[in-house]
């Protein structure tokens, strides 16, 4: 099962994976958390989806209870890769005040179910295909053992054939998509822009997760308040938006990066956005 969105972007929940309908090779993973939300955006579309319904289905079934603020992170993930992937900067899921969230009502959503292809049969390679009537009538049957061990190292050898065919592909398969994985594979924050640097911190956001220059100004004295050490801790990252009832900031001794440790903690301030 897979969904079409806005006619350019193709979404399969199996595999957390966006991609554009247009050129494959461009496509993003989701975090599983924000596949699942994605998922009932889409099911409900154009209608809004609750808070508390990304709680419970999301979260909650699986024993697990968050704070608001990872809702909005994860939402705020799919919207990037919805962006990434679509290659555009509009707006494709609404953020409806005190309710929920609910994809845009101009955008298209189609549901299709995909159809495995039917495989040909394949002939038993046990199975003694005789020629005519008479076909066995010059042959002399080996003795019952002897054939017993034959039919069983036949069965060996044809399965030691079989997992080395499979090993193969696995391996040739690997080897393929490894150079594509790492082309295509994108930092967290690769879209990310310098804010402003103070006394050699450097602040980095997304334009619209900052309500203007206030907000900015506002997260940036926060942190500059705990006394950060600007020498160890240079990248900061503004990871929520100006909508979320609290500010998550990620400082790093290195860019962040996956590939390796950039030594990063995580400053937590509530209440932040309630003035």
């Amino acid at each position: 099962m897979l969904w079409i969105i806005n006619n350019n972007i193709e979404f399969r929940p199996e595999k957390n994976r966006l991609a554009s309908v247009t050129n494959p090779e461009l496509s993003v993973i989701l975090t599983t958390p924000a596949s699942r939300c994605l998922t009932l955006l889409l099911e409900a579309a154009p209608e809004v989806v609750p808070q508390q319904d990304f709680f419970k289905k999301v979260w909650e079934d699986d024993g697990m209870l968050v704070p608001a603020n990872t809702l909005y992170q994860n939402i705020s993930i799919v919207r990037r890769g919805l962006r990434t992937v679509g290659e555009t900067e509009g707006t494709l899921i609404a953020t409806v005040p005190r309710k929920g969230f609910q994809i845009e009502s101009n955008i298209k959503v189609e549901q299709v179910e995909e159809i495995a292809g039917t495989e040909a049969p394949q002939n038993n390679s046990d199975d003694v295909e005789v020629a005519g009537d008479n076909a066995l009538l010059d042959v002399t049957p080996p003795p019952a053992a002897e054939t017993s061990d034959s039919i069983r190292n036949s069965k060996r050898a044809r399965n030691q054939r079989v997992l080395l065919m499979v090993l193969s592909f696995i391996v040739g398969a690997l080897i393929f998509q490894y150079p594509w994985y790492l082309k295509n594979e994108k930092n967290f924050f690769d879209n990310y822009r310098l804010y402003e640097t103070v006394n050699g911190c450097q602040f980095f956001s997304r334009s619209d997760d900052i309500d203007g220059n206030d907000s900015f100004q506002k997260y940036k004295n926060a942190v500059m308040k705990t006394g950060v050490d600007c020498k160890k801790y240079p990248w900061i990252y503004f990871s929520s938006s100006s909508t979320a009832p609290a500010l998550s900031a990620l400082l790093c001794h290195r860019p962040y990066e996956r590939k390796s440790d950039s030594g990063c903690i995580t400053l937590y301030f509530r209440g932040l956005n309630d003035d």
